[in-house]
């Protein structure tokens, strides 16, 4: 049965990227329908509001990386509130806790990789060409420990030239400076909800799109909604945003079948890799970490602690927010190992690496804690992972992945930005934007 409401172009998702082009679009007068799986829009971004703690917790993307014009000019057109990371870094090793020159080491390797790297190699072939004395094991490992940890990458996969476009990229928005909302995420994605013109544009949220039939400027997409309602529909043009992973054969691209087959995408999506990272958000009693020393200074302005804990070498503070709460991050090989267990085994397994990297006892930690939230990406059917990265010898292939086809299939999505911003949310923005114009232009 089709939609009583007639749309020119149809979305599928209704992540950032496609909200961003289902404003743009409805705003020029064009019928817009947005379809996502998922009972909620925003896609890899999820603030969820616990009840009986004042705070918004972040599943999915948290921080605002730098000052890109597409997420601050909703920032303030919609007077939300910013606050700016500031604070003091830890490391945190087996003689405890300590100063950290975990950025000057991954700078060193950085410097030397944007003069001397070749563009087809990966980071861990650049990094293993180094034989400079100046450039010690530990600067190495650290630099290594960044790619995984930042990118959720391999470094033995990674293109160093995507690495040498992104550093470029951050550069341009005074990448150095991290912020977040206080008030969640989610209201980023309300602002750009906020941005459709209703009398021309329609979500429907719980309704997977099973297949996809097409031709140059005709394209029938069949649909189930999560009543098992099979529904049809006709249009024009189809603007794509779904993640990565949907998209990889191996990982689940099956999900939605093309006649005929998008061949001619296939070679820039096998050139992708879709990264994985596992998260967990731990809500305490109070900020007792804060009673700890490093080096002669307390944790009071603690902002990010490094470690070389096998399941989570990542945590960080909301400071300069004083909140009682600490992030787990876990990138890559580890992430990918803890994938496989429960979300109760998860937050677990978070808890006993806390007590390891603070120098804690577990029983203090166990006491402190007040709940435990997790979201395990890798297992989520409608994302299949984290945010991509490039593989090497791939540099142009986000380029190929955006391309229109026939002027009736369009793409979008953070692993289609070809900018230098791919894996954030101001590049999924930026992407629907530009396949919105795109779609005008046609």
């Amino acid at each position: 049965m089709a939609s009583p409401f007639n749309p020119d172009v149809l979305i599928i998702g209704a992540g950032v990227a496609g909200l961003a082009a289902a404003g743009m679009l409805s705003r020029a007068g064009v019928r817009v329908l947005v379809l996502e799986a998922r009972d909620r829009i925003g896609g890899r971004i999820a603030t969820i509001h616990p009840p009986g703690l004042n705070l918004a917790v972040e599943l999915g993307a948290e921080f605002v990386h730098g000052r890109p014009p597409e997420t601050f000019e909703l920032i303030n057109d919609s007077n939300l509130k910013i606050s700016r990371i500031h604070g003091e870094p830890f490391c945190s090793n087996e003689a405890g806790l300590g100063p950290c020159d975990f950025w000057s080491r991954i700078e060193k390797v950085l410097e030397r990789m944007k003069t001397e790297a070749s563009p087809q190699q990966s980071f861990d072939a650049f990094v293993r060409s180094l034989h400079d004395p100046q450039i010690t094991e530990e600067d190495k490992r650290a630099a290594c420990n960044y790619i995984r940890g930042f990118h959720a990458a391999h470094p033995e996969e990674i293109s160093v030239q995507s690495l040498i476009e992104g550093i470029e990229a951050e550069e341009g928005i005074d990448g150095d400076s991290q912020f977040r909302l206080p008030q969640g995420y989610d209201c980023l994605v309300t602002a750009l909800n906020g941005k459709l013109d209703s009398e021309h544009s329609e979500i429907q949220l719980n309704t997977a799109v099973k297949s996809v039939t097409w031709k140059p400027d005709w394209v029938i997409v069949e649909a189930k909604s999560s009543t098992a309602a099979e529904q049809g529909f006709a249009v024009r043009k189809l603007l794509l945003t779904v993640p990565l992973g949907l998209l990889k054969p191996e990982g689940g691209g099956s999900a939605i079948s093309f006649d005929p087959p998008l061949m001619a995408k296939l070679p820039a999506i096998l050139r992708l890799r879709v990264g994985h990272i596992i998260r967990v958000v731990l809500v305490f009693r109070s900020r007792f970490w804060t009673e700890l020393e490093g080096d002669g200074r307390t944790l009071q302005k603690m902002t990010f602690l490094f470690s070389g804990d096998e399941d989570f070498p990542t945590w960080w503070t909301l400071y300069p927010i004083e909140q009682p709460v600490l992030t787990a991050w876990s990138p890559a090989d580890s992430a990918e190992r803890l994938s496989k267990l429960s979300d109760q085994d998860i937050c677990e397994r978070a808890v006993q690496s806390l007590a390891r990297v603070l120098h804690v006892s577990l029983e203090r930690c166990r006491e402190e804690l007040v709940s435990a939230f997790t979201h395990n990406w890798q297992a989520d059917p409608h994302s299949l992972g984290a945010y991509s990265y490039v593989a090497s010898g791939g540099s142009e292939v986000q380029r190929e992945l955006s391309a229109p086809l026939s002027g009736t299939l369009f793409f979008a999505g953070e692993a289609t930005n070809f900018e230098g911003h791919s894996g954030t949310v101001h590049g999924a923005i930026a992407s629907g934007y530009r396949a919105a114009k795109e779609i005008l232009q046609s």
